[in-house]
């Protein structure tokens, strides 16, 4: 590893000696594969977050907007992240350089592979240092703790068991002195960052005694977040020309590294311009820094590691002995859970064949709660079959008019023939053929009034709906007599365009019938409501309703189209829901029962701008079986 850092130096020193001399290059910078050059513009720079993410943010963003500027085509950006999510985002190759701890890089070298470039130069109260540690404070007014030992038995604070500077520097410290914090503590709290946290824990009476990374305290008094007095550090260590205060050991400061994905030029240019800040400019000032330096050794790291046995030095084999001799306590608990097991295996036994009956119940329920959901979507089968019939019963009621006029006509018609045999009967001149051609044509109009008749009864017969080969043309001819008496009364000219030899659909005659009087009786008012405001269509008509039918993939389209005034797309979209409508007076139901019926048929509705220039509403019903596929003459 040293080999590597002194080829890393040298590579360092070597670039900037180059452009010493010849000035500022234009490079392409190398991506994810080392050597070659890259598309990507954007570098990530995942930075350890011991004092929060808006801390870390604040202190570390001019820095990535610095480098930024100076390296054409590259966009810097920091992202801070805890201990556990930065080994995460490491390994997962998430982020292009490493700004952290000096121990989680250790083992960051170890794992993925990181190299350090840089190391940070940190501004320390009395003087200038690379190299930092951690205090082990407790409060001033704490009489009873004068050294580490009084911390037996004590409640402690720290960042995690993988914080360098927030654990590990201490636990080094308190094994010289023969104390393991995680058997000698009351408690051992880890409360992870920001270590803000930590020092307030300790001046709010939480803990006893804390630990965290070198000038967190005086930085906090710096802030006025808390007041440097009231504290009091344990095992303090004096200094040379720095009035830095200090418990444990120094190590090196934070490197910058590079993870292996990236290339050596651009982190050599990365290098170049962090070395050229002053430790005055506004970037080093943001950071709290002084500027960096090649790497240091970080053997002093390594050392650690090895005492505490941690990160590349942690045992690989233990043995019984071992395990029982540091975890008695929990070999004692395994053997009590053990039995457990056994018990709670018999209590299960015993569980289950309860369960079992009371499932048996719940299955009981579970049928009754169907039966009585399937009896619910009956009762709205129904009610939406009755408001079916409520709005054919609101058409007939509506189309009276027209009725009577269907009527009056075979009934004047009986009338006349039957007042023009009683003429002849009287003047005794006719023979029985004239008066047999009497009868016939007053038993043709009596049939065409039965017709007439039976067909508004069956239209207004509440019933369940019936399926059988429907001839689309045929329904649509029926349906038209309904409402043509209307339209002639309105002006309104009706155009039929019925391909001839359509398919069959499969429906109830009934059903189809309503639809398309519902649509033409609708188009029918939008027309006459508009010829009322003086609307004329090109042809010089008040309004003309053609309605059409085609053959359209697997089944039958019908085209109802009217010159009316039409619908905004919002309505288009509105007027299929219940009780939504655009008149005056209506009810807005028909059209939801037109969509009801299509739908139920296995069809779909939908409107759109009409050819002829008003509104078209058009629906598709299916074909039936193969068998049913057969052209209805």
């Amino acid at each position: 590893m040293l080999g590597i850092a002194n080829r890393r130096i040298f590579q360092v020193l070597f670039a900037a000696l180059v452009l010493g001399a010849v000035g500022t290059p234009s490079l392409a910078f190398a991506g994810h594969e080392t050597g070659h050059l890259s598309d990507t513009r954007l570098v990530r720079i995942g930075v350890l977050a011991f004092r929060g993410t808006a801390y870390t943010i604040r202190s570390w963003a001019p820095m990535a907007k610095y480098l930024s500027s100076r390296i054409k085509d590259k966009q810097f950006e920091i992202v801070p992240l805890r201990l556990a999510d930065l080994r995460r985002a490491t390994e997962k190759g998430e982020i292009d350089y490493v700004f952290t701890n000096s121990g989680q890089y250790v083992e960051l070298e170890e794992a993925v592979g990181v190299s350090r470039i840089l190391t940070l130069k940190k501004a320390i109260t009395g003087g200038i240092s690379n190299v930092f540690g951690a205090v082990i404070f407790v409060r001033a007014d704490r009489a009873d703790i004068q050294t580490l030992k009084d911390l037996k038995g004590k409640v402690f604070a720290a960042v995690a068991p993988g914080a360098f500077g927030g654990f590990q520097m201490a636990w080094r410290e308190f094994k010289s002195a023969d104390i393991n914090p995680f058997k000698d503590f009351k408690d051992l709290r880890f409360m992870g960052f920001p270590q803000d946290d930590i020092v307030f824990a300790v001046r709010d009476g939480l803990v006893d005694a804390a630990t965290v990374r070198t000038e967190v305290l005086e930085t906090m008094d710096d802030e006025d977040k808390i007041n440097l007095d009231n504290f009091r550090v344990l095992n303090l260590r004096k200094l040379k020309n720095s009035s830095m205060r200090l418990s444990t050991r120094l190590y090196p400061e934070w490197p910058l590294a590079a993870m292996p994905h990236v290339a050596a030029e651009l982190s050599e240019q990365v290098a170049l311009a962090l070395l050229s800040l002053k430790s005055d400019s506004p970037e080093m000032l943001a950071s709290g820094s002084t500027g960096w330096t090649v790497p240091l050794d970080y053997k002093p790291i390594h050392d650690l590691f090895r005492d505490l046995e941690l990160g590349p030095y942690a045992r690989g084999k233990i043995s019984l002995l071992d395990i029982l001799r540091l975890h008695w306590e929990w070999v004692v608990f395994a053997s009590v859970m053990l039995f457990m097991v056994i018990l709670h295996g018999i209590r299960t036994e015993y569980l289950v064949q309860r369960r079992t009956r009371e499932l048996s119940g719940v299955n009981r329920e579970l049928e009754h709660q169907i039966q009585e959901r399937l009896l619910a979507e009956k009762q709205v089968r129904q009610h939406e079959a009755e408001l079916a019939h409520v709005s054919r019963v609101s058409v007939i009621g509506e189309m009276t008019s027209g009725l009577a006029h269907e009527l009056r006509q075979p009934l004047a018609a009986i009338r006349n023939y039957a007042e023009g045999g009683i003429r002849r009967l009287e003047r005794k001149n006719g023979d029985g053929t004239d008066l047999g051609e009497a009868l016939g044509q007053i038993a043709e109009q009596a049939g065409r009034a039965g017709q007439i008749i039976a067909r508004v009864r069956g239209y207004m017969r509440k019933r369940e709906p019936r399926r059988e080969m429907v001839n689309m043309n045929k329904a649509v001819e029926e349906a038209v007599t309904f409402f043509k008496h209307d339209a002639a009364n309105s002006a309104i000219h009706i155009e039929l365009n019925l391909t001839p030899n359509l398919p069959g659909v499969m429906g109830d005659m009934i059903e189809i019938e309503q639809m398309i009087i519902n649509l033409g009786h609708n188009a029918i008012e939008a027309m006459a409501a508009a010829s009322n405001d003086g609307a004329h269509d090109r042809r010089g008509h008040q309004g003309r309703l053609e309605i059409s039918t085609r053959i359209a993939e697997t089944g039958v389209m019908v085209r109802v189209s009217d010159t009316g005034p039409g619908l905004s797309d919002e309505a288009m979209d509105t007027v299929w829901q219940p009780f939504m409508t655009t008149k005056e007076n209506g009810l807005g139901l028909g059209l939801a029962i037109c969509r009801s019926i299509a739908e139920g048929h296995g069809g779909r509705i939908w409107a759109e701008p009409a050819p002829i220039g008003g509104l078209s509403v058009v629906f598709f019903i299916p074909a039936g079986e193969e068998e049913a596929l057969a052209h209805v003459e």
